[in-house]
């Protein structure tokens, strides 16, 4: 048996992670044809099939899950050397991949990207945004960030944003032509536009709550779809009444074209995570991003904005 080379171990690794020979491709900036030839070449050294194509997927053999079970550990062991050598250099840099909420990179990551970017110029950032839980170490993904209630407890976490609303908004043509809510139970007459989770596929519903005070309204869905800006977009655009957090849409009522529905009625969220698995050392371009998260001011222009809004509630609004 002649002994593989290491590009073609690694080559394999990542079409082992993708199961896609475009993405895999794509990720180590190489043709379609190279990594195809280079594995079937590397299955010919070795004896063993390694990977079952068909002309819609990509699967492992046996001998591909083994293969690639034992090269997980020397890959790591591998990346964590290079990383330690980042020390030496005046500025980080390397690779760092992470993946963001929709509602998290529209918020909070998507707006300090260029802030990130000019502190750490040798750092090349890949931000996957998704709403699928994700398995970070099996898909080589350094950090996360996404609402609370869904990370694994292995993780560990760095709080970006504490407990907030999302409120109900509405634009001042829509209000105009029909009677303003009073309470929750009116909702049942007005479009409702409405968010579908990526990460289950379910419609959410609104559980409104105001202080002790809980309700779930009968509401229609009049719009529908999974993207938080695109929701805003709608609002503002006289589609209905939506849930919105409220710092998403602050410059929107500032201007007036949105005005608030009930506004002492809100769905509390649990907060805003960065999270990362557990490891002996982290990588150097994933501790600078730690670092820049934690010594960011958005989450303190957050707050200003929610003790703004709270401020403004009048009953003339609720």
């Amino acid at each position: 048996m002649q002994r593989p080379e290491f590009r073609e171990l690694a080559m394999f690794a990542e079409v082992a992670r993708q199961l896609n020979f475009t993405r895999a491709a794509a990720a180590l900036n190489v043709s379609l044809a190279s990594i195809s030839q280079t594995l079937k070449g590397l299955e010919e050294k070795l004896g063993v099939r390694l990977l079952a194509r068909t002309t819609k997927s990509v699967s492992l053999t046996e001998a591909g899950n083994q293969l690639l079970a034992e090269l997980g550990p020397v890959f790591q062991g591998l990346e964590t050397a290079l990383d330690g050598l980042t020390r030496f250099r005046k500025s980080p840099g390397g690779r760092l991949r992470i993946v963001v909420s929709r509602t998290a990179a529209t918020l909070i990551v998507g707006p300090l990207i260029g802030q990130f970017m000019a502190t750490y110029p040798d750092i090349e950032l890949e931000m996957l945004v998704d709403d699928l839980h994700l398995d970070l170490v099996s898909n080589r993904i350094d950090a996360g960030v996404q609402l609370g209630d869904r990370i694994e407890k292995d993780m560990i976490t760095q709080r970006l944003v504490g407990p907030f609303g999302e409120f109900l908004f509405a634009s001042p043509q829509y209000v105009a032509q029909r009677r303003t809510p009073q309470a929750p139970e009116d909702l049942c007459n007005h479009r409702c536009v409405r968010l579908r989770s990526s990460y289950d596929g379910t419609i959410r519903p609104w559980i409104l709550h105001r202080q002790d005070q809980k309700a779930a309204p009968a509401i229609g869905m009049h719009f529908v779809a999974n993207d938080l800006r695109v929701l805003a977009t709608a609002v503002e655009h006289g589609a209905g009444i939506g849930l919105l957090p409220r710092v998403l849409v602050h410059e929107q009522v500032q201007r007036g074209t949105m005005v608030p529905i009930l506004a002492d009625w809100c769905s509390p969220i649990t907060g805003i995570y960065l999270f990362y698995p557990s490891r002996r050392q982290n990588p150097a371009p994933l501790d600078a991003f730690l670092s820049f998260m934690r010594e960011n001011k958005l989450p303190a222009r957050w707050d200003a904005i929610e003790r703004s809004g709270r401020d403004a509630q009048s009953p003339s609004t609720a």
